[in-house]
């Protein structure tokens, strides 16, 4: 189909969608966009041989069927493109000089596709390509030089792949490559070998790698690294020396590991050292001298780990720089929290998620009063803290869900109209017109709209699940205070009588036992007098003279 734009006469594919766009450094570009799915071939002849994107894609409920050959090549090769995209499209594989002739190609994106390999062929003619992504397909192996075509390749992705080797010279003449993410492959180890050829890497992840330990000759192979990513891996110990090399390291994340200390200098050479993750895993301590020499750090996570105490002296390396800090999931009394949050006066985020709290202090924050954010969701909580609330002026990020809250009153709502993000979902909210009326009416009529339509009754039961969004006043339970209180109070005076009768009872029968016993041994003890009255008169002797002498005795005992 033919279309103008621009004063130029332009063609497009009937499946697909073609505009002009502008941006600031590179001008007007023509994009082919092609996403409707059920395609079983590249519409080659009808696109725009003048194209700057082209960018072809599938629902998954109405898939591509696509092979990949050299078709942008002939009759006439799209000398503007720069950037092309395939994915989600089910290619089972690269033809050989498929991209031959697209010299002005920046972006390769093959994602989410059916590829299980890849060579050298596939990427000649691709001089100034910087951006290859080859992510989420089958690809099992690679072999040497496989990207000696690519020289100005800058980042490289290959993440959800199922490569469990990496052979040596791989990277062979990518010189320029910053950024390779290698996530979610099962490589179990790395082969120094191969980043011989990667020198200047700044961006490293291998998440998911199955990776027990790292060799460090890696790591004086690539000084430059910034950006480390060894999340989710089976690192159990980490030496003092482990990250000497990296002088320039910025973001280290280890979570997901199963590391149990982390010892004295560890990061003692990483003083650029912004960003450190050591969530989920089996930490019981920090040692005193964990954070030495991490002046610059910004960001620390040690959520999700079984520590229940602070060395103090841990955390005075990073007083001064330290913004946001995640205590969440651990076996942390608040006092050992409070006390770390001391001496972190200009911290602007922490988290206490999944720590059991039924209830904070009020004053818990008294010397944080520059926080911005704070998550305290997962816990146990059966009112807002509102008081803990007023003291944190500058709060624009809460987390309360997963708690116990049941109703909202119009001071918390009205604290909450300050905070530009709020999450209050999965709490027990009740919804009757005395705990959900005045959400309801601020639900209509401030910011706060959309937070609480989003929110879901817990009860009473005939309305669990119900949205606040569909909610009406009139849908909303009675007030306990008018119709089941009375009911309540009623059964309870009831349950109280039903007592005050059965102790009666209960004295009644007991005292009718006790007389029927004393009128049936008074009848025997006269009989028995009757027949032997020489014995009764040993006992009234007997019985004088313990009267006598019964009050010396009973005087002497209450002097």
């Amino acid at each position: 189909m033919a279309m103008g734009g621009e004063g130029a006469e332009m063609t497009c594919p009937d499946e697909c969608l073609c505009r002009i766009t502008f941006e600031p450094e590179d001008g007007s570009s023509l994009c082919v966009l092609c996403s409707r799915g059920g395609m079983r071939s590249v519409p080659i002849d009808y696109l725009d041989r003048n194209a700057h994107v082209i960018a072809i894609s599938a629902p998954p409920e109405n898939p591509n069927f696509l092979n990949i050959g050299p078709i942008f090549t002939q009759p006439v090769p799209f000398a503007n493109l720069r950037e092309l995209q395939i994915a989600n499209s089910n290619v089972p594989s690269i033809g050989k000089y498929s991209f031959w002739g697209l010299q002005n190609l920046r972006l390769l994106n093959l994602t989410h596709n059916n590829l299980t390999s890849i060579d050298a062929d596939n990427f000649r003619g691709l001089i100034n390509l910087t951006e290859l992504y080859l992510d989420h397909n089958n690809i099992e192996q690679m072999p040497s030089e496989t990207f000696m075509h690519l020289p100005a390749l800058t980042t490289l992705i290959l993440s959800n792949n199922k490569i469990s080797t990496l052979v040596p010279r791989l990277f062979r003449m990518l010189a320029k490559l910053n950024t390779l993410d290698l996530s979610n492959n099962p490589l179990a180890e790395l082969n120094p070998e191969v980043f011989k050829d990667i020198q200047h890497l700044r961006y490293f992840r291998c998440r998911r790698c199955l990776l027990r330990r790292v060799n460090t000759q890696i790591y004086h192979l690539a000084p430059h690294i910034e950006e480390l990513d060894l999340g989710e891996n089976q690192f159990k110990y980490l030496t003092s020396d482990e990250f000497i090399s990296l002088k320039k390291l910025k973001k280290l994340r280890l979570d997901g590991n199963q590391l149990s200390v982390i010892v004295d200098n560890m990061f003692s050479r990483n003083r650029e050292l912004r960003v450190l993750a050591l969530a989920r895993n089996r930490l019981a301590l920090l040692a005193p001298a964990a954070l030495t020499n991490l002046t610059s750090l910004v960001h620390l996570d040690i959520s999700h780990n079984k520590i229940d105490r602070f060395h103090l002296q841990t955390f005075a390396p990073v007083v001064e720089s330290l913004k946001t800090i995640n205590f969440s999931g651990n076996n942390l009394p608040l006092n050992e929290i409070a006390i770390v949050l001391q001496i972190l006066p200009d911290i602007h985020g922490v988290g206490l998620a999944n720590l059991s709290l039924e209830m904070i202090p009020p004053n818990f924050f008294t010397y944080n009063e520059h926080l911005v954010g704070l998550d305290i969701s997962w816990n146990k909580l059966t009112e807002f803290p509102y008081k803990l609330l007023t003291r944190t002026k500058f709060l624009q990020h809460l987390d309360i869900s997963h708690n116990n809250l049941q109703t909202l009153s119009e001071q918390d709502l009205q604290r909450l109209e300050a905070i530009a993000q709020i999450s209050l979902s999965k709490n027990k909210w009740r919804c009757d017109q005395c705990s959900a009326g005045t959400m309801l009416v601020y639900m209509t009529t401030t910011v706060l709209n959309g937070t609480i339509r989003n929110l879901k009754c817990y009860s009473p039961m005939r309305l669990r699940g119900v949205s606040f969004a569909k909610m009406t006043f009139s849908r909303l339970e009675q007030c306990p205070s008018t119709h089941e209180a009375q009911m309540s109070v009623i059964a309870g005076l009831m349950l109280l009588c039903v007592a005050v009768l059965a102790a009666i009872a209960g004295a009644l029968c007991c005292t009718r036992r006790r007389a029927a016993h004393y009128y049936t041994n008074e009848e025997k003890r006269r009989e028995h007098e009757h027949e032997h009255p020489e014995e009764l008169l040993g006992r009234t002797e007997l019985g004088s003279v313990a009267t006598i002498h019964a009050p010396y005795h009973l005087v002497s005992k209450g002097s």
